[in-house]
């Protein structure tokens, strides 16, 4: 054997490509990747909707949340739906016979919400966003959309909430 066979490692014997080919990518695999990826994201963006849009919304089914002297007029209180701590609401007395519930995560960074019964207001003290208490519209700050509000449903001074209320082409006008 000559002396150069002897200072090349063995392993390099095994497996003989060089450092330059292993990093090289032709044009011809650049493009089936690409072509990969912007099939995936296209196709994606088709199956999102469709699913959606057959995918069947579960009614919230009358959910008991406390009796109607258990909050003054002006409190708020917070809760959870089935235990379900990822989304809490809360509920607002306005008047004697006045009620609203709010999702209580704001619709621009998900910060809580509170109720200010001086001003009339639901604002978000992260960025300074104010809700009005009417509807759960945006009147000030950078959030996007109004608050998801439920409807209130009062039996024998029971308090329960049932699903989202619909927009209305009245609520947008």
């Amino acid at each position: 054997m000559s002396e150069d066979n002897n200072k090349i490692p063995a392993w390099k014997a095994d497996f003989p490509i060089k450092k330059r080919e292993a990093a090289y990518v032709s044009r011809k695999e650049f493009i089936k990747l690409i072509t990969f990826f912007s099939g995936t994201l296209a196709f994606a963006n088709v199956a999102v909707p469709v699913f959606n849009f057959f995918r069947k919304e579960k009614e919230l089914k009358p959910y008991f949340i406390g009796l109607t002297t258990d909050l003054n007029i002006g409190g708020m209180r917070t809760f959870y739906i089935n235990e379900d701590h990822r989304n809490p609401y809360m509920l607002i007395r306005l008047a004697e016979d006045k009620w609203k519930v709010f999702e209580q995560k704001c619709t621009h960074l998900s910060c809580s919400v509170l109720y200010n019964h001086d001003e009339r207001v639901i604002e978000c003290p992260c960025h300074h966003g104010f809700f009005n208490l009417d509807d759960g519209s945006v009147i000030q700050g950078p959030p996007p959309r109004p608050l998801p509000q439920l409807t209130v449903v009062i039996k024998d001074d029971k308090i329960y909430v049932t699903d989202f209320e619909k927009e209305t082409e009245e609520s947008h006008g």
